[in-house]
């Protein structure tokens, strides 16, 4: 086997493999929480920030109604490349760089997420997302975003308008 070889082989591992899946990654999803009071938490399973204003940052839908909250973001080594317990709307999001500078410093692909949230019991979920930045841009009719978008969800990164 020569050093090319190798070379082929990791320029053939598909970097959104397992990306936008519901399935929990870190234990089962425990959901013990009264969504009566603060709603059900939910999450964007793609991000593409690029400054369009669509999909800039990792969305959790109903967070800032749970105040002690962490939300853990991996990369696809397991290694912990965010953390935040103050995770609320405009503040202290992720990505956390300038768009010019996210594909430098989190490359395209998918992530690992994890929300724990200690109330009376422990709330726990986590999952995949895909990040896709379009830098250097690849087509993103070879990859297949539709199931990481909700219907009638709009991204002229994804769409290519």
């Amino acid at each position: 086997m020569s050093c090319e070889d190798d070379n082929n082989s990791q320029q053939d591992e598909d970097v959104f493999a397992g990306c936008c899946s519901d399935e929990p990654i870190f234990g089962p999803n425990v959901d013990n929480l009264d969504h009566s009071v603060g709603g059900e938490i939910s999450v964007s399973h793609i991000l593409t920030p690029n400054g369009d204003g669509f999909n800039e940052f990792f969305g959790v839908i109903n967070l800032d109604n749970y105040p002690n909250h962490t939300v853990t973001i991996y990369n696809y080594e397991d290694q912990i490349v965010f953390e935040s317990s103050n995770y609320v709307a405009f503040e202290n999001l992720f990505p956390d760089v300038e768009f010019a500078q996210v594909n430098t410093v989190y490359p395209d692909g998918t992530y690992k997420y994890k929300i724990v949230i200690e109330d009376e019991q422990t709330f726990t979920k986590s999952g995949t997302f895909c990040l896709y930045s379009g830098n250097p841009p690849i087509a993103a009719e070879e990859q297949n975003f539709s199931e990481c978008i909700e219907a009638g969800e709009f991204d002229p990164i994804l769409s290519g308008f």
